[in-house]
């Protein structure tokens, strides 16, 4: 698939479900102006008919006009001409509304559906720009701590499974990256990585109580931790005690996902320009993808393109509808940074342990680039889990937060260890 960014294909998905429903509509006016047609012609018929019997004259005021309609009225929907674009355009109008339901007969449903999951001890962190940044701490004070970015395009609900289970044994800190979930964007429209970098400083310098931290990362936020790598080294070993980088790449994501060097291609010449039209047009955008998600096709994109077969219902949905959920103008302006984004100079100076964990099903940040980054970061390990693709953490959530867990429990026992000597 080419140029398999999120943000593209649902819009393209979008565009797709408008056309169906243009076409329920089209399909529905001819049916009746066809209905129409034939009806004037059937009662003009029977007008004629009836005079030839009565001999023409004032027997054809007596003429019963309601049973003529109905007769002509039941012959005219009877008609192939009516009836099969009648029965085309509301199957199509039915589908486009609620397709969705007969798509979710194709999946099967978990006993734990993803959901949204509060706690009650919530943070509005102040950005490096003034943004308000959403965060939320679930498990004890006095535990290690773990601070979790999600992926673009969706917010911090993504982690529903690592809240259920992880924080019963560590202190864990979720936040919602800006212009998504619950945080505001910045006033300046400026989505690059170093500024996204800037906000999780803020949140660890703020949530954190001074104590040493596991940074896990989905996705973009993978490449997010790289770039705070970068740009507050000295954290590194002092507060920042392990790295845990889930399904994400080490440079443009559009360079490490499936068909590469096509993508590459068609970057700026197409990719490009329908992003920056995505943006300008962001509230028809979102029209068109609630279409796309009401009629389903948004799910099975989802499935086929970040899920490896293994997934239930309730976790392809939630990732489906953020499509509508998320602004389109925040989505687009975060993946055009993505495209202009590169860390491969930085790998080598990453000091702390790494876990790098990846599906071998992914097709949107390709295995290659987990291995990539395990051979140049000095103290990275690679696990690599199946069936499993881009949303492993909930498809294989159990087998991710288990691999999180063990090595969290291994670094900030270490990094404890050297605080108190």
């Amino acid at each position: 698939m080419l140029l398999p960014i999120p943000a593209l294909l649902n819009a393209i998905v979008g565009v797709f479900s408008l056309l169906l429903f243009g076409a329920s509509l089209a399909l529905l006016a001819h049916a009746y102006r066809r209905y129409r047609q034939l009806l004037t012609q059937l009662q003009m018929q029977q007008v004629r008919v009836r005079e030839r019997t009565t001999g023409g004259g004032v027997a054809v005021e007596k003429y019963d006009n309601r049973a003529s309609h109905e007769w002509a009225g039941r012959r005219a929907l009877a008609d192939k001409s009516v009836s099969v674009p009648l029965a085309l355009g509301v199957g199509l109008l039915l589908f486009t509304f609620f397709g969705g339901e007969l798509v979710r007969l194709s999946f099967r449903s978990g006993q734990d559906e993803p959901k949204q999951l509060h706690s009650a001890i919530t943070r509005n962190v102040r950005g490096p720009a003034g943004e308000n940044l959403h965060v939320e701490v679930f498990g004890r004070d006095d535990a290690p701590t773990l601070v979790f970015t999600h992926g673009w395009s969706i917010d911090s609900t993504e982690w529903y499974y690592a809240k259920r289970q992880l924080a019963g044994q560590f202190r864990l800190i979720v936040w919602d990256l800006p212009g998504l979930g619950a945080s505001r964007g910045p006033s300046d429209g400026d989505y690059s990585l170093e500024r996204m970098a800037g906000d999780l400083e803020a949140v660890v310098e703020t949530v954190a109580n001074h104590k040493p931290v596991v940074l896990v990362g989905h996705s973009i936020g993978g490449m997010i931790n790289l770039t705070y790598c970068r740009l507050f080294p000295r954290e590194l070993g002092r507060r920042v005690t392990g790295i845990v980088q889930v399904d994400t790449s080490y440079t443009n994501p559009v360079t490490t996902t499936k068909n590469a060097r096509q993508s590459e291609a068609l970057q700026k010449p197409v990719g490009e320009p329908l992003l920056h039209a995505m943006s300008a047009l962001s509230p028809m955008v979102r029209i068109l993808n609630w279409l796309s998600y009401r009629n389903g096709t948004a799910q099975l994109l989802n499935a086929k393109s970040g899920f490896a077969g293994s997934e239930t219902w309730g976790q392809v949905d939630l990732v489906a509808r953020y499509g509508y959920k998320s602004s389109p103008d925040v989505v687009a302006r975060g993946t055009l940074a993505m495209f202009r984004w590169d860390a491969k100079a930085e790998l080598a100076h990453i000091s702390v342990p790494v876990l790098v964990l990846v599906g071998q099903q992914d097709t949107t940040t390709l295995p290659s680039a987990s291995v990539y980054m395990r051979e140049h970061i000095p103290r990275a390990q690679l696990e690599a889990i199946s069936p499993s693709a881009h949303y492993g953490l909930l498809e294989q959530n159990g087998r991710y937060n288990d691999a999180i867990s063990r090595f969290a429990a291994d670094c900030l026992k270490s990094g404890m260890s050297d605080d108190r000597s």
